[in-house]
């Protein structure tokens, strides 16, 4: 495991702007210059951007500090994903179910190094919050402005409060981007930001047996299992290709609720062949539809999102919604 001091040490290397080498040679003398962190961060963008060997540890401290100091993750397709769970929002149910924020109420930004750079954004708001965020995101300028702003929508049927998501997508420096919506969320929200790496926890059924069933990737958080798969197409956005981690894969959440159930939160990644058919075996099979619509502008192919919701067997829903992604292109592990 990493030492958090030498963690620390390199950030503050980072903000100095020193680059990845300055940083290492900043370390062994213990003397970090007080310099600007937007050349540091520039430093790195530079640097290798499109190659495999490219310094993507040093880097992505770098967009961790442009998110207020917000921990993420290297996914194994190379996109850097950090959450924000809305663990400010207290008592949330949906249909009188309390949900965890990791389960119903969480944000995510991904960003990715190579194809010229981008970054997407999927962010949690309550009602109030949406115009003064997206007021304050505007004002932020960020260059080519086309597609900063990508939806916004609902994903549930049955919240309270009701849960609003907004979309937008920016190509360039993955730093200046963070920073900008970093900026824009702190201004607007009482999104929370500086936490750590969280805990798997214990989900309460067997969530390796889940994932498998369904035929994904799956990833434990605070005990919500979190099950990914991948379509077989290649997407493209704004000339960016995107990785499939760039939240352009079907993703299943599974909330242990008591009774051996669990509730599920879905999100099918539909091509527009596919969406009459998914509806239609999801109400088949006893899920409620919650939302269909967009998430992106300009992508190609064409995509759309069906947002479900059951509870029940967390087998037995596994086996329905891998049943349901038969009916698409998906690509099963």
């Amino acid at each position: 495991m990493e030492d958090p001091t030498q963690k620390l040490t390199r950030r503050q290397a980072l903000k100095a702007g020193v680059g990845v080498a300055g940083a290492v040679a900043a370390m062994a003398s213990g003397v970090v210059p007080a310099l600007a962190h937007d050349a540091a961060a520039s430093a790195l963008w530079n640097t290798g951007l499109d190659s495999p060997t490219a310094n993507n540890d040093g880097f992505w401290e770098a967009v961790e500090d442009a998110m207020g100091n917000t921990e993420g993750k290297e996914e194994s397709d190379g996109v850097f994903k950090i959450e924000l769970p809305r663990t400010d929002i207290k008592n949330a149910t949906i249909f009188g179910i309390h949900v965890e924020p990791d389960f119903a109420l969480e944000g995510e930004v991904t960003f990715q190094r190579s194809d010229g750079g981008a970054m997407k954004f999927e962010v949690v708001l309550l009602d109030q919050e949406v115009n003064p965020f997206l007021s304050a995101w505007f004002a932020q300028d960020v260059k080519p402005p086309t597609e900063v702003f990508t939806a916004l929508h609902n994903h549930y049927l049955g919240d309270s409060p009701q849960i609003r998501f907004v979309h937008g997508f920016g190509t360039g420096d993955p730093v200046k981007l963070a920073r900008a919506l970093y900026k824009a969320l702190s201004q607007s929200t009482k999104t929370p930001f500086g936490h750590g790496e969280e805990p798997p926890g214990n989900p309460g059924f067997d969530a390796k047996r889940v994932a498998d069933i369904i035929g994904g990737e799956g990833e434990l958080t605070n005990g919500i299992l979190t099950v990914s798969v991948e379509r077989k197409e290649t997407f493209k956005q704004r000339g960016v290709k995107l990785k499939p981690a760039m939240e352009i894969e079907s993703m299943f959440k599974f909330q242990s609720i008591g009774g051996g159930k669990v509730a599920t939160n879905d999100e099918f990644v539909l091509l527009k062949d596919e969406v009459d058919a998914v509806a239609r075996a999801l109400r088949k099979r006893g899920f409620m539809v919650t939302a269909l619509h967009n998430h992106e502008l300009d992508i190609q192919p064409e995509l759309y999102y069906i947002h479900s919701w059951a509870t029940g067997s967390p087998t037995d829903l596994a086996r329905d919604i891998h049943a349901v992604l038969e009916l698409t292109k998906s690509k099963f592990k």
